[in-house]
């Protein structure tokens, strides 16, 4: 009989090496079990925790009573304010009808205004003829009042002029003292001396004319008056034996007398008196060698006559020089000399 050989020696390694491998693996698989367990309950704790915190944070939820107060409270205020809306609507309503009330006051006022304009109008236009009438007729009136007049001049006697001997003119060479006659007030004008001072003063404006065209500068003032000088700068065309050449020079313009006062001197009646300032001055100066110039304004023509009568007496050469009312002493280098008789 034939012996039966016993293979589960051989194949006991093999056997023995799957099932280490199946345990290790039920191993590794209880391992990550209770790893994720331990995570999965550290999670769920914190979880809770946050829940918890949030729970803790969260404002309590008001009281169902505090609720349906507040709903009423809105509530009214809610009617409130609808029955203002409806007043102020109201109110507008009320004020558009009294835009409309003024409007149509506002177009009768108009219309009462333009008819009154209309009337005056009318009326403007009768006052306008009403007026040339009494011009007219006022105008009729002086003429017959003018008339009148010469009638009445025609009766009476005659007057007697007084004549002054009227020698011929002559331009005035010699020294020249100057007067102003101005409101029946004769006072000295010291031209003279002004004039002394105007020499050198322009002599000192010369050098601001290289910057400037004109210089205006005041001297004095000298018994009472002021002289406002300018300077101003020129080219002239001067012939040479290159040519003609332009040249700048410096020249006085003009001068103006400012007098600090129009009440200056004394009037005419007192200066002729022995004891006067004109008596005075004038018994300074030489018939002979002396003109006497007179600046006279309107107003004072009748007392040139009668100091011109006085002088001529005395024999002083008399010069008029008449001044248009508001207008003060003035001269130039382009300005005529006195004519003295």
């Amino acid at each position: 009989m034939r012996r039966k050989i016993d293979t589960s020696a051989d194949d006991a390694p093999g056997t023995d090496s799957f099932l280490d491998i199946v345990a290790n693996l039920v191993g590794i698989l209880i391992i990550l079990i209770m790893v994720i367990g331990v995570r999965a309950k550290g999670a769920w704790v914190e979880s809770k925790n946050d829940v918890q915190q949030v729970l803790a944070d969260r404002e309590p939820l008001p009281d169902v009573s505090d609720v349906r107060k507040s709903h009423d409270n809105l509530h009214g205020i809610v009617q409130e304010t609808e029955e203002q809306l409806a007043r102020i609507e109201g109110i507008m309503v009320s004020r558009v009808n009294e835009r409309d009330n003024l409007n149509m006051l506002v177009v009768a006022a108009e219309r009462a205004v333009d008819e009154k304009q209309d009337e005056l109008d009318a009326e403007s236009q009768d006052r306008i003829q009403l007026k040339s009438r009494i011009r007219l007729a006022s105008a009729k009136l002086q003429d017959l009042a003018d008339r009148k007049r010469t009638l009445e001049l025609a009766d009476e006697p005659s007057i007697e002029l007084e004549h002054l001997p009227s020698p011929m003119a002559k331009t005035v060479f010699g020294r020249e003292e100057h007067f102003r006659l101005l409101g029946g007030r004769l006072v000295y004008v010291p031209l003279n001396a002004l004039t002394d001072q105007l020499r050198p003063a322009a002599r000192q404006s010369v050098s601001r004319l290289h910057e400037v065209p004109s210089v205006t500068e005041t001297i004095g003032p000298i018994q009472g008056f002021h002289m406002q000088f300018t300077m101003r700068r020129r080219s002239i065309a001067q012939d040479t034996k290159y040519g003609s050449v332009l040249r700048e020079v410096a020249e006085l313009e003009k001068f103006v007398l400012i007098s600090v006062s129009d009440d200056l001197g004394e009037p005419l009646d007192e200066a002729l008196k022995d004891d006067s300032q004109f008596r005075q001055l004038l018994d300074t100066m030489s018939p002979n060698g002396t003109v006497v110039t007179v600046w006279t304004y309107p107003d004072s023509f009748a007392e040139f006559r009668k100091l011109k009568a006085w002088l001529y007496e005395r024999g002083f050469a008399t010069a008029a020089r008449p001044l248009p009312t508001g207008q003060p002493i003035m001269g130039s280098p382009q300005g005529s000399r006195s004519a003295a008789q």
